[in-house]
């Protein structure tokens, strides 16, 4: 083609190449603006918080656990999997809040605060259906996941959901939160280092055969179930109970994009934004030096299968925002993130405070090993402010216990002494 001919095509056809160039820049910006909205930062490899790219065997299982449709119109049934120390109390409360405006039916242990745990989960270890309803609406306290009975107890379309917290972290707040409680960390609680000496000595003191270790060697998976085994690291046999995870969860939230995975969430469930916003329940009072990036690799190494369990889900989560649309994502956040700043001025004296500067009601259960942080509220609201706040900020077991009262109209049983 010679050089006028050329450019008679060009003349003729400026307005649709007008088009593909605006197109082209229209991706170029898209692309940029994905960047923005994940918040990538290539100097975080540790966390790697950044999509990995996914093999076609993975992206298959991507679309299995679809909305389910409700059993009737207006009803919600949700099983949320409270795993330890992943930012799970947070989202409990939202879900607590979500069932008192809603009147959902909520099942709850048959005694005190956890499903038997860490037993496997059984339809044995929920209380009867009050009188009037006809099935749970909602599952949300602690139990070691077993699908079959949980799916014997809630409606056949309930939303499953649940929350992963990139396992440093987590690993590393189990352990000083339970230090003076699971067996294997128990010897170490007066030791000026006790994590690195379990990392370091972790045969000596970690027995895979006593159920109340599970939460000191993969604790997410624990919860979820799974007994992983060291030969299936290198076999690749762990992919196989990813893919089972990911048929049951409608949708796995990640701690560290708390406010992706709650959109992604209300638009799940049908929640207003209102009903979504919240304070983070449950934190410790962090004391001395950040993990240094040797200790982070020794959790890493020693809690193997949470890493896979953790990056599975998070390109999934990352596929989910995609469908979801970045710029829609971006718009709801700031607006979502502003209403966080309204409730939290409006409702908050000041920020997270010591146990001694809590009042009775609100105050975490404080474990022998931290400190948990509570919150105070600001005086002179209103009825229905001081309502409102006082839920936001009302600890698990103070919450748990109440709307136990509120369903049954009697005290919650302890466990058992024999």
């Amino acid at each position: 083609m010679n050089c006028f001919y050329f450019s008679v095509v060009i003349w003729k056809h400026r307005t649709w190449l007008l088009a593909t160039i605006l197109l082209l820049l229209m991706l170029l910006l898209r692309q940029l603006t994905k960047e923005e909205v994940l918040h990538l930062n290539p100097k975080e490899d540790l966390l790697s918080l950044q999509p990995k790219s996914t093999s076609t065997h993975t992206l298959a299982v991507w679309h299995v656990a679809e909305k389910p449709v409700s059993e009737e119109p207006g009803d919600l049934n949700i099983v949320f999997l409270k795993t330890h120390k992943t930012g799970s109390s947070t989202v409990q409360n939202i879900l607590f809040r979500a069932s008192e405006r809603r009147n959902l039916t909520v099942a709850f242990p048959l005694y005190s605060y956890q499903f038997a745990y860490p037993e496997r989960f059984s339809r044995a270890f929920v209380e009867d259906i009050p009188p009037g309803a006809t099935h749970f609406n909602l599952l949300c306290s602690h139990m070691r996941l077993d699908v079959g009975e949980v799916r014997a107890i809630m409606p056949s379309r309930s939303i499953f959901l649940t929350i992963l917290r990139h396992p440093v972290q987590t690993f590393e707040s189990v352990f000083h939160y339970y230090l003076n409680m699971v067996p294997a960390f128990q010897p170490l609680a007066n030791h000026s280092r006790p994590l690195l000496a379990f990392l370091e000595a972790s045969a000596q003191y970690y027995n895979a055969q006593d159920a109340s270790n599970g939460l000191a060697r993969n604790p997410m998976a624990f919860d979820l179930g799974l007994n992983p085994r060291e030969e299936e690291a290198a076999s690749g046999e762990w992919s196989v109970e990813l893919e089972k995870l990911n048929r049951t969860f409608h949708l796995v939230m990640i701690a560290e994009h708390f406010d992706e995975s709650l959109l992604l969430a209300r638009e799940l469930l049908g929640l207003n934004m209102e009903e979504l916003v919240y304070v983070k329940l449950n934190v410790r009072h962090k004391e001395g030096e950040p993990l240094s990036k040797e200790l982070a690799q020794k959790i890493q190494a020693w809690n193997w299968f949470d890493m896979q369990l953790y990056k599975f889900f998070q390109r999934i989560l990352w596929h989910k925002v995609e469908r979801y649309g970045y710029m829609r994502m971006k718009r709801e956040l700031d607006t979502f993130r502003a209403l966080l700043r309204e409730t939290v001025a409006r409702c908050l004296a000041e920020d997270s405070v010591g146990p001694g500067d809590t009042a009775d009601a609100l105050r975490p259960w404080q474990p022998s090993s931290v400190t948990i942080l509570g919150y105070r509220l600001k005086q002179n609201l209103t009825y229905a402010q001081y309502s409102s706040c006082f839920r936001l900020v009302l600890p698990e077991l103070q919450y748990h216990a109440y709307l136990y009262y509120k369903q049954y109209g009697k005290d919650m049983r302890p466990l058992p002494t024999t």
